[in-house]
């Protein structure tokens, strides 16, 4: 069955990819329509030849058939407003009496065949790597029937339960150990009855636990278990599963140079204005100004190679403070631009993060001082702001110190993002002790290395660097931490009593 699928149902599946996919019962794609019997029921049900999957957009749902016997089990269609059981003929009710969408809507009903095959009886199989977010149940009909009347067992009581176990499929579609969530249909397992559960209706299942899988298998499992196997009918109703295709991490690798210690500024032959440009599945933005007699002008976004940690100053601004990239070879560099706030750019999702550095630049401005800015010392601070966006405003934001406390970060060090939630964009800004009411004297620049990635496993933050003891001047609200409020939908940081957009300027 796997390897028909694996023929069929992703040839017509593939072609249809989406970044978030949501299941819609009453638009399959295989069968192209649905017709139903006299039951409300999808009337191939028991048809074996035609249909060893029900395939929607992105994923598919096992389907087996033994049309002799009048025998089926995993899934198949119904629309069912009666929510009762009464007889054989009543197996494809559910307590709900239609789908999501309401009375007598399409769900796909599912029965969980127990010693039926090696395979699990209830699978659905994605066309890629998905992320699953939700998924939502509701009992039978006839299990709801068993667990309140009995019937080839007992009427539940203190310590019964039915669950769902729903486990992960890697890419040859076999269930991965380790990746597992229960939903509860019935929960008697107290022995406080006043604490007992059982599903009504419709009710969401959150699958984000179990991470990047190909699949999905749905076990039932009972309490009620007799000689011959479960008492309890083991038929649930799915409806509105939602998977999520991960955006390709950022790594800038797919970015190409000319050659080593070199960098690449949004185009080979930049137009003066935006610059917009891809890594991975992110849109970057990198505006070049053009010449004004004093050199280029370029700001946002700039990739680079180049691998030493140190810099003279505003000649060498594409240095990392640790020299290099985090992974690979290239990286990127953002210096503040006062043209206008630049933009990452993506469909609306949960962004995990990306890992942070100071540049050669801003650090070595910050432990020597140069021309424009002054030593730090103890009280000083250089805040980067990285702000979320969702249809235009700003939402929330997560404050990162690049220097702070006396110390300054000097190593790849990850920014977790997932607390902004989903979003569609985010922006920066900056602001330092070290400012006036034009903005900053710090250099404005940080580096940036894989854009959209998790937080790997084990991770340990680096350590900072620490500026010397006796640099720096007093600077009696340096050690107020940054507030951020939202506006209008625009960001303004308070310190102590002063407030800054996010271009550093004061307010």
């Amino acid at each position: 069955m796997r390897k028909l699928f694996l023929i069929g149902a992703l040839a017509l599946a593939c072609a249809m990819q989406a970044k978030t996919v949501t299941l819609n019962v009453a638009q399959p794609l295989n069968p192209a329509t649905i017709e139903y019997d006299s039951l409300d029921v999808w009337k191939e049900t028991y048809n074996e030849e035609d249909y060893e999957t029900i395939d929607y957009q992105s994923m598919s749902f096992s389907h087996v058939a033994w049309t002799d016997y009048n025998f089926w089990y995993g899934f198949t269609i119904a629309k069912c407003q009666d929510t009762t059981y009464a007889q054989m003929a009543d197996q494809f009710h559910c307590v709900a009496g239609g789908g999501l969408a309401g009375k007598g809507t399409p769900y796909l009903l599912a029965y969980a065949a127990e010693g039926m095959s090696a395979e699990p009886p209830c699978e659905a199989f994605f066309d890629a790597a998905y992320i699953p977010k939700e998924v939502s149940f509701c009992i039978g009909s006839w299990a709801l029937h068993n667990v309140t009347i009995g019937g080839a067992g007992h009427t539940f009581a203190a310590g019964d339960s039915l669950v769902i176990e729903i486990q992960g499929l890697d890419e040859n579609y076999e269930v991965i150990d380790g990746k597992k969530v229960t939903f509860f249909l019935a929960d008697y397992r107290s022995a406080n009855e006043s604490d007992w559960k059982l599903n009504n209706g419709w009710e969401a299942c959150d699958l984000s636990a179990l991470g990047e899988v190909y699949g999905l298998s749905f076990t039932m499992k009972t309490s009620d278990v007799g000689d011959w196997g479960s008492n309890t009918a083991l038929y649930f109703a799915l409806d509105g599963l939602q998977i999520y295709k991960p955006e390709e991490v950022a790594t800038f690798e797919d970015i190409t140079l000319a050659k080593a210690d070199t960098v690449w500024q949004g185009a080979d032959a930049p137009v003066v204005g935006w610059n917009n440009w891809t890594s991975g599945t992110y849109t970057f933005q990198t505006y070049y100004g053009g010449n004004s007699g004093y050199g280029d002008y370029y700001a946002a976004f700039t990739v680079t190679n180049e691998k030493a940690n140190t810099s003279t100053g505003m000649a060498e601004p594409y240095h990392s403070a640790s020299g290099g990239a985090y992974e690979g070879d290239n990286f990127a560099v953002w210096n503040m631009n006062y043209y206008g706030a630049d933009t990452v750019a993506f469909d609306a999702q949960v962004v995990p993060g990306f890992f942070v550095n100071n540049t050669a630049y801003a650090a070595s401005s910050m432990v020597n001082g140069d021309t424009y800015a002054k030593k730090f010392g103890a009280e000083d601070f250089f805040t980067l702001f990285c702000i979320g966006v969702k249809n235009g405003a700003a939402v929330d934001t997560v404050a990162v110190e690049l220097a702070s406390d006396g110390e300054y970060i000097n190593e790849w060090t990850y920014v977790d993002l997932s607390v902004l939630g989903e979003i569609d964009g985010l922006t920066f800004g900056m602001t330092s002790s070290d400012a006036s009411a034009y903005g900053i004297n710090t250099p404005a620049y940080f580096a940036m290395d894989n854009f959209g990635a998790a937080k790997p496993e084990g991770y340990v933050v680096p350590e900072r660097a620490k500026f010397p003891e006796e640099q720096g001047v007093e600077n009696t609200n340096a050690a107020v931490k940054a507030v951020k409020v939202i506006r209008n939908g625009q960001v303004v940081i308070l310190r102590g009593e002063k407030a800054f957009n996010i271009l550093g300027a004061e307010l």
